[in-house]
C-alpha cells in the first residue's frame, strides 16, 4: 500500500466529522480544518522513529494530531514494540489505522496545548492562509509528486490563458485570467514557464506546455 492510498480513508473519515480536508498543506500529509481548528495527518506505511517524531513537530501548528497506517503495519509493529500504544497516548498522538478502503479512529486524540509561541502562532497562520487560499482538491496527501501550491494555481491560470491567446501581454494576461499578479508571475518566471518573445509579448515556452499538460489532465 502506498502511502498516498491512505489519503482518500482518511480524508473520508475527516470529513465525516465535519472538517474540510486538503493534502500537503506546508508539509503535513493531510490538513483538516473545521471553525479554525486544525487536524493534522501524517501518514505512512510504516511505523517508525521519523514518523513519531514528524507527528510531535506537527503538534506546533496543529489543535490535534494523529498518524495513519496501514492495520497490517500496527499488528506488525505491536509485535515488537507491545508499549507503542502507550507511548502515542503519553504524547497525545491520535492513531488512524486504514483496511479495505476505510480509516478507522484506534486512538483518540484530545489535543496538544504547545502553540502559544509565537513561531507556532506565526507557523499556523501560514498554513491556514494556504489552505484557504487553495482553491483545488487535486493534491494528495503522502505523494512525492509536486504539490499544487496556490501561487502554483495561479501559475497555471496564466498558463492556460496564455495557451489559449498563443502571444499576449502582461496587462493582458491580468485582465483575461483575472490574476492580478499576473505581470510579476511573467517576471519572475520561477518555473520556466513563459518567455518574453518581443517587448512586452510573451508567449509559453516547450517546458511550460509540457509541463501545464500534468495539470490539465
Amino acid at each position: 500500500m502506498k502511502e498516498s492510498e491512505l489519503y482518500q480513508p482518511v480524508k473520508m473519515l475527516l470529513e465525516d466529522r465535519g472538517y474540510v480536508v486538503k493534502g500537503e498543506i506546508k508539509d503535513i500529509d493531510v490538513f483538516a480544518l473545521k471553525e479554525n481548528y486544525v487536524i493534522g495527518v501524517e501518514l505512512k506505511k510504516i511505523i517508525s522513529l521519523k514518523l513519531i517524531s514528524q507527528a510531535i513537530e506537527r503538534q506546533r501548528i496543529c489543535d490535534k494530531v494523529y498518524i495513519a497506517v496501514p492495520e497490517e503495519a500496527k499488528r506488525r509493529h505491536l509485535k515488537h514494540n507491545p508499549f507503542f500504544m502507550e507511548l502515542l497516548k503519553r504524547l497525545d498522538l491520535g492513531l488512524i489505522t486504514v483496511e479495505a478502503g476505510k480509516a478507522f479512529v484506534v486512538i483518540e486524540s484530545y489535543g496538544f496545548d504547545n502553540r502559544n509561541t509565537r513561531s507556532a502562532k506565526r507557523k499556523k497562520k501560514k498554513a491556514l492562509k494556504e489552505f484557504r487560499l487553495r482553491k483545488t482538491y487535486k493534491t494528495v496527501g503522502g505523494t512525492k509528486e509536486k504539490h499544487l501550491t496556490h501561487y502554483r494555481e495561479k501559475v497555471i491560470a496564466v498558463a492556460l490563458t496564455l495557451k489559449a491567446n498563443v502571444e499576449a501581454s502582461p496587462k493582458e494576461l491580468k485582465t483575461i485570467s483575472g490574476i492580478h499578479d499576473a505581470p510579476r508571475i511573467l517576471q519572475k518566471n520561477y518555473y520556466g514557464w513563459f518567455k518574453r518573445v518581443r517587448r512586452g509579448v510573451y508567449r509559453l515556452t516547450e517546458k511550460g506546455c509540457q509541463e501545464l499538460q500534468r495539470y490539465t489532465k
